[in-house]
């Protein structure tokens, strides 16, 4: 991978800004005028404030719907203005910037990464360049970069050790399957560590979580009547806990971290 070099290339943005200040509109300016064809996809600024695992999640589930030399821009950055690193990264086809504090971890797999930068370069930054807003002085100059089709590689020296954090996965612990709560989304359902791929095969699936019955997974939302619980494969491939036409996390008091268990019987 050499670069994106489409007419209009596109940059996918993800933060925990919010939309209510101007910090968005910084970066997505910085980012038209250094590459004015870019073509600007939000992908979330409603990500939970400094939380890194709920956004690695979104972009694990988001990412392998753009083309091909898609750039993605992720600034959810706890550490910004420390000493942690600058990250531009090729994976599956793609390009990902952002600060090297493990957002990155599902394509950091050997697998999938074509290889791993650490954004030195200074002539890439804006001037004057503030300590305190990487996403705009920082990132978003090193995504442009990309997209006007240069080496990512140029961006600084080679990185051989990104920080990745530990990623939940399910186990089997005894005659049950185990995971965690990952992440609540906007609805309240529960999205858990436990992909399709993860269940064992037996005839039957039997979830609970938090001294909660989920009964057997269930194909959709309506097979159960407005307001019971429900576990079901969603969108993403993985385990869902969700109280139909309802908010789970809410009403059952189930919150990221939560352990999760399916059996084959009750």
């Amino acid at each position: 991978m050499t670069g994106a070099r489409a007419k209009e290339p596109i940059i996918t943005l993800t933060s925990d800004f919010g939309v209510s200040d101007g910090y968005v509109a910084s970066m997505r300016g910085v980012l038209l005028k250094l590459c004015p064809g870019a073509r600007l996809v939000d992908i979330s600024h409603d990500v939970p404030p400094h939380e890194i695992l709920p956004t690695a999640l979104i972009i694990e589930a988001t990412a392998p719907y753009f083309p091909s030399n898609t750039i993605h821009l992720v600034v959810v950055d706890p550490g910004v203005g420390s000493r942690r690193r600058a990250l531009a990264l090729a994976a599956v086809g793609q390009y990902f910037v952002g600060p090297d504090n493990g957002v990155f971890t599902p394509f950091l797999q050997e697998d999938v990464m074509a290889g791993a930068v650490a954004i030195e370069e200074e002539r890439f930054r804006l001037k004057p360049y503030s300590s305190t807003f990487h996403g705009r002085d920082l990132f978003a100059p090193a995504a442009a970069h990309i997209a006007r089709g240069a080496d990512y590689r140029s961006l600084g020296p080679s990185l051989e050790d990104p920080v990745k954090f530990p990623w939940p996965r399910a186990s089997m612990e005894g005659d049950e399957l185990a995971g965690v709560v990952l992440h609540v989304d906007h609805f309240g359902n529960c999205i858990t560590s436990i992909k399709e791929e993860d269940l064992p095969p037996w005839e039957a699936y039997y979830v609970r979580c938090c001294d909660v019955d989920f009964g057997t997974l269930k194909r959709h939302y309506t097979e159960v009547v407005s307001g019971a619980p429900l576990a079901l494969i969603n969108s993403m491939g993985r385990l869902e806990l969700a109280i139909a036409q309802g908010n789970a996390a809410v009403a059952l008091g189930i919150k990221a971290g939560d352990d999760v268990r399916v059996a084959a019987t009750k």
